[in-house]
């Protein structure tokens, strides 16, 4: 479901991982605006918030209409690489940055997430954050090759619905290139909430299922020089949701 909300901005829910990527895109797709991002051409749209009614990473969408090199790359940012790389089709930073998994092992972020729920199951302060004052810097030093996390915070939430225990996640993105990256940082940040999950299984003795993930992102967008692969995909995708529909995705 994609809705336009007066004086707020857009809103996306799905049932899966997928279903919420796909359809954050194709509302990049039909709603975007031509913008410039220093100096190169993105059609965006700000403060899109989302929803997605499950975490479970097993996503037969992304699946079929991710690029899976493209995720696999993001999974070795967050559990295998010290250090980041950019693997956007036009890179805009060097190699050398802390990468997620740098910054959650430096932070002890996971231990942290698990011994606050598993002490106040309902806290609300288990979060993690990931820019720091050492980005402030690089960032300050070299403006036009420089790199701060996309993924600004990560909150976990232990919810209780219909008998049943559930780890949600918030997530909030300062940016976003929705259509490259999307599918890898939601399958991404869904794993780290497995990690959380299945820790707090064993401390506090309960079965916790996989819950849902809410977000804001500021900016999402699809660079010009990917926009017209977005848009294939996107039509594939609603012409296998509703074939005796022809969408017409032209500009």
């Amino acid at each position: 479901m994609i809705e336009r909300i007066e004086n707020i901005g857009y809103a996306v829910y799905g049932k899966t991982l997928g279903e919420t990527w796909l359809q954050m895109v194709e509302t990049v797709i039909k709603n975007g605006s031509f913008e410039l991002d220093e100096n190169r051409g993105r059609f965006a749209v700000h403060n899109l918030r989302f929803a997605s009614e499950t975490t479970d990473i097993n996503d037969e969408l992304i699946e079929r209409y991710g690029d899976q090199s493209k995720i696999d790359a993001m999974k070795r940012v967050v559990f295998e690489s010290d250090v980041m790389t950019d693997f956007d089709i036009t890179p805009s930073f060097r190699t050398g940055a802390k990468s997620y998994k740098k910054r959650l092992e430096e932070g002890n972020m996971v231990e942290f997430v698990v011994k606050r729920l598993a002490k106040i199951p309902e806290s609300k302060k288990a979060v993690m954050v990931f820019p720091t004052y050492e980005d402030y810097e690089a960032v300050t030093t070299s403006p036009w090759n420089d790199y701060l996390p996309c993924i600004v915070a990560l909150q976990f939430r232990v919810a209780k619905r219909r008998g049943r225990h559930y780890l949600d996640l918030t997530l909030f993105m300062r940016s976003w290139d929705g259509f490259q990256k999307g599918a890898g940082d939601l399958i991404v940040t869904s794993m780290i909430g497995d990690v959380v999950r299945h820790q707090l299984e064993d401390k506090l003795g309960i079965k916790i299922e996989p819950g849902r993930m809410d977000g804001l992102v500021t900016d999402i967008h699809v660079y010009e020089n990917t926009y017209e692969n977005a848009q294939q995909v996107i039509f594939d995708y609603l012409q296998e949701q509703a074939p005796e529909v022809s969408m017409a995705l032209t500009r």
